[in-house]
């Protein structure tokens, strides 16, 4: 893992299609996910809250950079300061589609926000995979 990365990972007992379909269904999201929601998704441009009903709520404009199948990217930010690149990849695997949630952030203010806000992140990439995996766990 890079240093200024955050990743998080699991298996979906599910086939890759179905767990895609859900992946990019933006306006499902606040259907299954109790903490990231797509408000507005406008062509590639999007309005998103994250961490929700947490203190760490906020929200932040993006830009869908890709849906090639099984990888869904996303940036947002001020590349002069703080910048993520985010992606979603979907892998087939015995038992199922393996799901990696990973964002790089680059600019000055990259490694300080990091350092104070990496476990933070992990805890929301984790509830966002957690929450997927539900979707499919019934």
């Amino acid at each position: 893992m890079q240093e200024n990365e955050v990743r998080t990972e699991l298996v979906i007992p599910a086939p890759i299609d179905d767990v895609w379909q859900v992946l990019v269904d933006f306006a499902g999201y606040a259907k299954w996910n109790p903490v990231m929601e797509y408000t507005q998704v406008d062509g590639v441009h999007t309005k998103v809250k994250a961490a929700k009903g947490t203190p760490f709520e906020r929200d932040f404009d993006g830009e869908i950079t890709s849906m090639e199948p099984y990888a869904l990217a996303s940036q947002g930010g001020d590349p002069k300061t703080f910048f993520g690149r985010h992606r979603w990849e979907l892998t087939e695997v015995d038992g199922g589609t393996r799901l990696v949630n990973v964002e790089t952030f680059t600019g000055p203010m990259a490694a300080g926000v990091l350092a104070q806000t990496r476990e933070v992140l992990v805890a929301e990439f984790d509830a966002f995979n957690q929450a997927l995996l539900r979707v499919f766990d019934r």
